[in-house]
C-alpha cells in the first residue's frame, strides 16, 4: 500500500505528465503567483505604515522585500530554464534504439 507522501509527490506527474517541458512552465506560472502574492503583501505593509506609522508594519514590509529578493532570482532562473526548454529540439520518436542490435545496425 503505497504510502500518503507518495501519493503526494505523484500528483506532480498527474500535472505534468513527466513531461520537464511542462513542469517547466508549470513552476515558472507559480512563481509568478508567490512573487505577486508577496509583492501585495510588501504594498499592503508599506500602505499601512504610512496610514498607522506602526513600527512592525515596516518591519514586515521589510521582511516581504527579502522574500521578493529571492524570489526575483528563483523567478528569473525559472525564466531561463524555461527559454532553454522551449529552444531544445523535440527528438521524434523513430529516432529511439530499442535495443544494442539496432544501434549496431545504424
Amino acid at each position: 500500500m503505497p504510502s500518503p507522501l507518495d501519493y503526494f509527490f505523484k500528483l506532480g506527474d498527474k500535472v505534468t505528465k513527466g513531461d520537464p517541458r511542462k513542469k517547466a512552465s508549470f513552476d515558472y506560472y507559480m512563481l509568478w503567483i508567490i512573487f505577486i502574492a508577496f509583492f501585495s503583501i510588501l504594498v499592503g505593509n508599506v500602505n499601512q505604515y504610512y496610514i498607522t506609522r506602526e513600527i512592525s508594519k515596516l518591519g514586515w514590509a521589510l521582511v516581504m522585500f527579502g522574500i521578493l529578493w529571492f524570489q526575483y532570482f528563483a523567478l528569473k532562473t525559472s525564466h531561463e530554464a524555461r527559454k532553454l526548454m522551449e529552444g531544445m529540439e523535440q527528438t521524434p520518436k523513430d529516432n529511439e534504439v530499442d535495443s544494442v542490435k539496432e544501434m549496431m545496425e545504424e
